[in-house]
């Protein structure tokens, strides 16, 4: 049986779905429609607990957050390169914490960007505006980081551009102001140019249509 992960167009199940593209596998697609709250219904919490996507059936499991199913799709193709490789433990380790990052650090700050009303029943302007100022400081560390290399990791692409190009775009969405960081530009149009991006995102848009989904699928 051929790996399925529930997803929903436009949110961080694109990065997900960009790596197996990447690694070459076939998968299905398990739309979960995240703005009717169906990531909430009974249905799906059956099937995942934790009421998020992506999620992706495997070999009988349920994986769950994104760096770790992205971990794992690296350890399964680890020839497509989705993540940096080395016989040094620590170096090697490298590509998870920085996934772990995206995760933990630059997610939750556009979403308190993109939908601050997640952080508080009170006023919405003053959780935006913390995310705004600190996802700018991120922003320019990235942005002096890439001064000087293509990607993430130098020369050599990553998943983890996949991930930080949904995170700045995302967040453009919410009024983020991307194109003040010209050095992000430049990477959302290298990371926009790969092969896989294309087809994550044809298959964002046919599963938006066929389902109906009154999603924005946009990039920079």
């Amino acid at each position: 049986m051929k790996p399925a992960i529930y997803m929903f167009p436009g949110a961080c199940s694109r990065v997900t779905m960009t790596a197996m593209e990447e690694i070459g596998i076939d998968y299905e697609m398990r739309p979960v429609d995240l703005l009717s709250g169906a990531q909430k219904s009974a249905e799906y919490l059956a099937i995942n607990g934790k009421g998020k996507v992506p999620a992706l059936a495997v070999e009988g499991r349920l994986l769950t957050e994104n760096p770790s199913i992205l971990h794992y799709l690296h350890r399964l193709r680890p020839q497509a390169a989705l993540l940096p490789r080395s016989d040094n433990l620590a170096e090697d380790t490298q590509g998870l914490s920085d996934l772990i990052w995206c995760s933990s650090t630059l997610h939750p700050m556009v979403r308190q960007i993109r939908n601050p009303q997640r952080f508080t029943k009170g006023e919405l302007p003053g959780v935006k505006a913390d995310g705004m100022e600190k996802f700018a400081a991120e922003c320019a560390y990235l942005s002096a980081r890439f001064a000087g290399a293509t990607w993430w990791y130098g020369e050599n692409w990553s998943i983890v551009d996949t991930y930080l190009y949904w995170a700045y775009s995302t967040a453009g969405k919410g009024g983020f102001p991307v194109n003040n960081f010209p050095q992000l530009v430049s990477h959302a149009g290298r990371v926009r140019a790969r092969p896989s991006f294309h087809r994550t995102r044809n298959k964002e848009i046919e599963v938006a249509e066929g389902q109906k989904l009154k999603v924005e699928i946009s990039d920079l």
